[in-house]
């Protein structure tokens, strides 16, 4: 179990939320886990949280939120969290159970090695503490124990700010936290620290101008506030900056015009499967972007093109940009096997977590768009909105799908590509025509496919690929979107990207000159498309808190007498819970659990039927992926209805799913047997379905 304070207070098991109660008791919390591994008497909580009321009260009150926080961990088999111990309570909570304690391990750690001398690890452990940071410790908590630990928890963090910006000058970075510096200064003008901090970067960018400038801004600062000159160590800085003294140009000096911009610090986060995933972080602002790649990526190498590098710049002045490596790609672990749709899901999930991103702007490029469609679909609590770059539902054609026989084409060039020719830089061909001509862009192309994939990974994805089917999906995507198309695009053509914005409700659809490659274009191409997702962004209203979500759906029955289930439910509930589902309902005749992901769904009914089976109980079992209602702890729409026909029309022991869910099956090792087709209700139309071969 995890606590996460700094930002709103959450609690965490397995990954996975925990409903912790409303505000009082989050309040109760928060006094708890500032006081972590101390006693708290009662009397204390109830004069913070509940101040002028009764005593009895307040001591009622006080229970009735202890036993919701009680409930909470007792569902996460964390029932020895909270202790009664007179006079009160104790919240037992280890250091690494904390995100403040992680802060300041990490803080203190950054600290020490950069005073030792080495300013990148230094830079390197403040950048993780600081990432931990999703907002205000303990935000919206309001009680006086609370806001004196906020309080500390936020000087704590200015000073780790204060110590990675002076380790990043002192790693010849100073590019890297001017515009952060700047911010600082305006938010807390009274700290000498930052100003000079600020000065200090500003010279070693070679504007000594607006160094000297901003220490006039400070002295005006300081002179109407408190009627004071700025300190010794300032003014002396000042002087230096005015005589140009050399020992103030930094490892490397000033970076010289037209080099390749630094890249930004690469850092790794563990996702559920155990598969480590490279991320970096650049920029900053008030929404964060996602940028989730196509089948080549990187990190370290886009930074050696100055036209990439200032390509995810520029996307990095519309938001606090994030950017990572597919498993198996770039810097990223290679996985024990075929990764499925949803298992890519959760590295996006882990980012986003260890980046300290509750809610981003989803940009999905080529095959990373399908993977970020699914998401927006089935977290829109954390998508604010969605960008599909060079994307497509579904590549090969069919018969209500006629793209042509160019996908077909492409495939068959790549996969011969990687069989013979990987690492010359024939990729080129296909993903960026306009430049193929040139010995040094398919010289540098050909590094890059060396680097970024091997050639037996390339050739298995573009098996995967060929297989992806998200079109089901799309109606289900309610988050602002747009769609960017290029119309010389050889590896998706404009059918995929119309076929999209017509099929998502109120998509924006933008189409250019241009390869697939976005990030190689022309200075007025860039110009334009940068513009159209400024524009784009900018209209983007506060999201409302989504009713309609896409789920996986599994409802079982037993294939016998009606009451042969009675009596299970606390077995199958906890079956449902070990493999991340959400139990809805569950009664003699039937249960109904939903899921995030198709997979999760498939292993659940598998372990429920087997568990069954044991105890002399034939289950039928059937599952679809859909949109579904929310409404007070139930579900309710057309895929609950086509989830109960598909289970109606399962065999005893037979676990029977829809078209959708083998589709986004992908790649799993999961085998289906055709069932045919069937009208499942009224209004669905006739569906295939597919039994779950065993295995």
């Amino acid at each position: 179990m995890e606590f996460s304070v700094l930002g709103p207070v959450e609690v965490t098991a397995g990954g996975r939320p925990l409903a912790v109660g409303g505000a009082r008791a989050r309040g109760v919390l928060a006094v708890l886990v500032a006081h972590a591994n101390q006693v708290v008497s009662a009397d204390r909580l109830a004069e913070e949280l509940w101040p002028g009321h009764p005593a009895d009260r307040a001591a009622a009150s006080l229970q009735v939120r202890l036993s919701e926080l009680r409930k909470a961990f007792r569902s996460a088999a964390e029932d020895d969290r909270l202790a009664t111990r007179p006079p009160g309570y104790l919240l037992t909570v280890a250091p690494g159970d904390l995100d403040s304690l992680r802060f300041a391990r990490l803080a203190e750690e950054g600290t020490a090695v950069l005073e030792a001398g080495d300013a990148a690890t230094g830079a390197q452990r403040l950048t993780e503490a600081l990432a931990l940071w999703r907002g205000p410790a303990f935000a919206g908590i309001d009680a006086p124990s609370v806001r004196a630990e906020a309080g500390r928890l936020e000087e704590m963090r200015l000073a780790a700010l204060e110590s990675r910006a002076e380790a990043l000058l002192a790693a010849g970075r100073h590019g890297e936290v001017i515009a952060e510096l700047e911010t600082l200064t305006a938010a807390h003008p009274l700290r000498e620290r930052l100003w000079a901090l600020r000065m200090l970067a500003l010279y070693q960018a070679g504007r000594q101008a607006d160094a000297l400038h901003a220490y006039l801004d400070l002295r005006t600062i300081l002179a109407d506030e408190l009627g004071i000159d700025p300190g010794p160590a300032l003014r002396d800085l000042h002087a230096r900056i005015v005589r140009q003294d050399p020992e103030l140009d930094g490892p490397s000096g000033p970076r010289a015009v037209g080099a390749p911009a630094a890249a930004p610090q690469t850092r790794y986060v563990q996702a559920a499967s155990g598969v480590r995933i490279a991320y970096q972080i650049l920029g900053q602002g008030d929404r964060d972007v996602v940028f989730v790649p196509g089948l080549m990526s990187h990190l370290e190498l886009l930074w050696e093109s100055q036209e990439t590098g200032e390509f995810f710049r520029r996307l990095a002045t519309l938001g606090r940009l994030i950017l990572f490596d597919k498993r198996d790609t770039g810097l990223s672990d290679r996985a024990p096997g075929a990764a499925t749709l949803e298992e890519r899901i959760d590295d996006v999930r882990a980012v986003m977590r260890a980046a300290g991103s509750e809610r981003a702007v989803l940009f999905g490029y080529s095959e990373g768009a399908p993977m970020s469609i699914l998401f927006a679909a089935t977290y829109p609590e954390r998508v604010s909105a969605l960008i599909l770059g060079s994307a497509a539902a579904r590549w090969f054609p069919a018969p209500d799908y006629p793209c042509g026989q160019g996908p077909e084409e492409m495939f068959r060039a790549l996969y011969d590509i990687a069989e013979n020719r990987w690492g010359q830089g024939d990729t080129i061909d296909w993903y960026l025509p306009s430049r193929a001509g040139s010995p040094r862009a398919r010289q540098l192309i050909g590094r890059f496919e060396r680097m970024a994939i091997s050639p037996s990974t390339f050739q298995r994805m573009l098996t995967m690929i060929s297989e992806i089917d998200v079109r089901d999906v799309l109606p289900a995507i309610h988050v602002p979107t747009l769609v960017v198309q290029r119309l010389g695009d050889k590896i998706t053509t404009p059918f995929h990207g119309r076929y999209l914005a017509s099929h998502i409700a109120g998509a924006r659809y933008f189409e250019q000159p241009g390869d697939h490659s976005l990030r190689f274009a022309g200075d007025e191409e860039s110009d334009a498309l940068i513009r159209e997702i400024g524009d784009f962004l900018a209209g983007i209203g506060h999201p409302a808190e989504p009713d309609r979500v896409l789920a996986t759906i599994l409802l079982a029955h037993a294939a016998g007498s009606p009451a042969e289930l009675a009596g299970r439910e606390a077995v199958t509930r906890t079956i449902v819970q070990a493999h991340r589902g959400r139990w809805i309902d569950g009664s003699d005749q039937a249960i109904l659990a939903t899921f995030d992901a198709p997979g999760q769904a498939i292993r659940c009914a598998a372990t429920v039927r087997d568990a069954a089976a044991a105890a002399g109980i034939r289950l039928a079992c059937g599952i679809h992926t859909g949109e579904i209602d929310l409404a007070g702890g139930k579900i309710a729409g057309a895929s609950v209805d086509i989830a109960t026909s598909v289970a109606a029309l399962a065999e005893p022991a037979e676990i029977l799913v829809s078209r959708t869910v083998k589709d986004l099956l992908t790649g799993s090792g999961i085998t289906f047997a055709a069932r045919g087709s069937h009208q499942l209700t009224s209004t669905a139309g006739r569906w295939p379905l597919f039994a779950v071969a065993p295995g």
